[in-house]
């Protein structure tokens, strides 16, 4: 259970029943994400009614299913996001034994394991959000558009190289051999004297996506884009405090989640979790970045 700007606590918790496309879930790995840290701190504003259950992408198995579920059977293995912060409902809070979650937000792993399904769906279904709905790149297809650039990190390479884009990687430079081997076509250290320089020589970027978005960043991209012309980049944590916008560029914020739960998206929705991330689940066309595995719940806050 936890309370706001307090550490969490271990209590007993009723099994739950799943309702109308509802599954039950046995956990066995949960992803702790920035987004829980931000909460329990107050710096994500979610309306939730305390004490309540966190952690949203989870990894486990099937063990009770709803009715109108037909793509789950009792002991599939699977990963899912059970947008527990976004319902406020506790009952859908990943930090827990058993845990609700809908079939539309979940996909079979096959044979990975459930540490590594968990650690890489929320880098998936994010990237694909921010890229394709909100930055309004092509869905990953057989046929290549033509090359543009897209600025991004971790597993993102594998969602623009398929769709005919090429992806610039900017990381620490101790994380270049991290970055290099998951769909990067080039590399830029964010603290390099000449990172403004090489990323403009790189250009013109069709999309700029901040994934961490420190005040520093954002006036790197912020000098790109102004070089370019012009442009908007998609900010994880919005325009920070300090940073002055050149004319002409813009940044916003938006909770790639959020796109999954609008019925408009339905379609997208299914792609996603059905078939992407369960084909590259499958096919292990996905790697993870070194995790830490800490043990049980008792371990939620040290995570």
């Amino acid at each position: 259970m936890w309370r706001q700007w307090f550490p969490p606590k271990l209590r007993p918790a009723s099994t739950r029943k799943p309702g109308h496309d509802e599954l039950l879930i046995q956990t066995e790995a949960v992803a702790i994400q920035p987004a829980a840290y931000k909460i329990q701190d107050g710096v994500l504003p979610f309306p939730l009614t305390y004490p309540t259950i966190i952690g949203l992408c989870f990894a486990g198995t099937v063990v009770k299913t709803g009715a109108g579920v037909m793509c789950f059977e009792l002991g599939d293995r699977i990963v899912t996001n059970s947008a527990g912060t976004l319902r406020n409902d506790a009952r859908f809070g990943a930090l827990q034994r058993y845990v609700l979650t809908t079939q539309q937000l979940t996909a079979k792993i096959s044979d990975a394991s459930f540490e590594k399904a968990a650690a890489l769906a929320p880098n998936l279904y994010g990237a694909i959000s921010a890229l394709i709905l909100l930055l309004h790149l092509e869905k990953p297809s057989s046929t290549s558009n033509p090359l543009n650039k897209s600025k991004k990190n971790s597993n993102m390479g594998c969602i623009t190289a398929g769709a005919g884009y090429s992806a610039v990687g900017v990381a620490s430079g101790s994380n270049a051999e991290l970055v290099k081997p998951r769909g990067a076509s080039e590399f830029v250290g964010r603290a390099d004297p000449s990172a403004i320089d090489a990323l403009i020589a790189l250009g013109p970027f069709h999309a700029v996506l901040a994934a961490a978005g420190s005040a520093r960043d954002q006036d790197t991209i912020s000098a790109l884009l102004a070089a370019q012309g012009g442009g908007s980049f998609l900010s994880t944590m919005g325009v920070r405090a300090g940073v002055s916008l050149p004319a002409g560029v813009t940044g916003f914020f938006a909770q790639f989640l959020d796109d999954y739960l609008d019925p408009a998206n339905a379609e997208f929705t299914r792609w996603v979790w059905w078939e992407i991330l369960e084909q590259k689940l499958a096919k292990g066309q996905m790697h993870a970045l070194p995790t830490r595995i800490l043990g049980g719940l008792s371990h939620a806050q040290e995570a």
